[in-house]
């Protein structure tokens, strides 16, 4: 069953007779992923725990324990998702440059097809 297709931070998308549009497969795994590392947890009154609210690490100076802890957050978020493959477990690795934007990279491993994926994330500012 599809899921309505919906990237994080953009407008829903509708279909040519004017239904909603739907994803499903890969690209309905890499919209919940990035939407539920967006969302702030509490933003969504319903389901109180949901969200890993990657926003509030920007302007944070980040220490190698952050490093970690961001590294943890983002793959217990990638392996609730049914289709991820467990093993090997998804990696996430991150590319800083002299400006201070951080970049996220998440390769992870699509289970019905053991198609290899990436996900890059938009860079942030980890400076003030």
């Amino acid at each position: 069953m599809a899921g309505e297709f919906h990237w994080y931070g953009l407008d829903i998308q509708f279909a040519a007779n004017g239904d909603d549009a739907s994803a499903s497969g890969i690209l309905e795994i890499n919209q919940r992923i990035v939407r539920e590392l967006m969302t702030a947890p509490g933003d969504y009154v319903w389901e109180p725990d949901y969200g890993a609210g990657l926003g509030r690490y920007v302007g944070q100076a980040l220490s190698r324990p952050k490093f970690a802890e961001l590294k943890a957050l983002i793959t217990s978020i990638v392996t609730k998702q049914p289709d991820v493959q467990r093993q090997p477990a998804p990696q996430v690795t991150f590319q800083s440059d002299a400006t201070g934007l951080l970049s996220t990279q998440i390769i992870y491993v699509y289970a019905p097809t053991r198609q290899p994926v990436t996900i890059v994330a938009p860079p942030i500012s980890t400076t003030t």
